[in-house]
């Protein structure tokens, strides 16, 4: 019996110990992971990459220069690498730490002018417009932690049209029934521009008797239509309250593509309150054909007029030739 319990303390003694060493244990890796929580914290708040932006210009004309920067606060912390992406492929890299601290990775299309680009900004040549698209902006803070930020911007490559806009209108003076219609040509060009119409500065609406359409591809040339029925909301507003002295209108079609190209076109339209001639079918000769058609090969409003001044001369004769036998009858 004095042996079963001496081998019970003996157990009951190590259980103690082995409970007690994993508290131990527990209470070492709580700590360590909160040290390194607060060392991190403390590393984060004191040398942190912050503030990162990125800067591309809205618009940039074919086979110029585009430059995009990349503005950022390390603080106190050292710059690893800036990385720059034209979608997903890199072609720009700046590495501090680097004997040559630039590199440039082929990506069809893009030539990068080294003199320009460094650590926030990267100066692209010529540019074309395939090269329109998203661009990105990489940077990454040095050890320890090599904390990484990322921006995004889209750059639009514009193609400008050669030549001015161009404006054909099918009446030069428009009446209150008549039917109008304009048409906008602008050269080939990219993106697809926009075409605004005015009447007296005052912008033409599209709707059921105003109808406005555009027909355009991009890279090709757009055509932008304005047809005017009668009795059009523009139009009757001008003639009803027209004064004697505005005889007439102006038209103009305004061209847009975004920021970088603005052009206009106009021409004056004339006003007329005049009711629609009719015009008599004599003076077309359309009496005399009428008359002679069976009779007359000529059918020909001239050729009845000289049959009647036949007539009229023979008369005037036999009244002559009376009068001068009637006068040697007296005698």
């Amino acid at each position: 019996a004095g042996a079963g319990a001496r081998r019970s303390c003996r157990t009951g003694g190590a259980s103690a110990r082995a409970g007690s060493g994993a508290g131990a244990l527990h209470a070492t890796f709580n700590m360590l992971a909160l040290s390194w929580i607060i060392i991190s914290e403390l590393l984060l708040s004191a040398h942190c990459l912050k503030d990162l932006k990125i800067f591309v210009p809205e618009a940039v004309i074919t086979g110029n220069a585009a430059t995009l920067s990349c503005q950022y606060d390390l603080e106190q912390a050292a710059l690893y690498a800036v990385r720059w992406y034209f979608g997903q492929e890199e072609f720009y890299r700046y590495v501090p730490r680097e004997a040559k601290p630039t590199f440039v990775f082929a990506v069809a299309g893009i030539n990068v002018d080294l003199t320009n680009s460094d650590a926030t900004s990267v100066t692209l040549r010529g540019v074309t417009r395939e090269l329109s698209g998203s661009y990105q902006c990489e940077v990454s803070e040095d050890a320890p932690l090599f904390h990484t930020e990322i921006r995004s911007a889209h750059l639009q490559v514009i193609e400008l049209p050669k030549e001015d806009p161009v404006m054909q209108v099918d009446k030069k003076v428009i009446g209150q029934n008549d039917n109008f219609k304009a048409v906008c040509t602008v050269g080939a060009s990219y993106p697809t521009p926009n075409i605004t119409w005015f009447i007296n500065g005052n912008k033409i609406h599209s709707t059921p008797k105003q109808r406005i359409a555009q027909d355009a591809y991009e890279g090709s040339t757009t055509y932008s239509s304005l047809e005017l029925l009668p009795h059009s909301q523009v139009l009757q507003g001008f003639f009803l309250a027209m004064a004697k002295y505005q005889t007439d209108i102006k038209l103009q079609c305004e061209v847009d593509i975004l920021l970088m190209y603005h052009k206009s076109v106009q021409q004056r339209i004339g006003l007329s309150n005049a009711p629609p001639t009719t015009i008599s079918p004599n003076l077309l000769g359309l009496e005399g054909s009428k008359r002679y058609a069976n009779g007359d090969p000529d059918n020909s409003a001239l050729t009845g007029s000289s049959q009647r001044c036949c007539i009229c001369c023979g008369a005037l004769g036999a009244i002559t030739l009376a009068m001068v036998t009637m006068a040697v009858a007296q005698l």
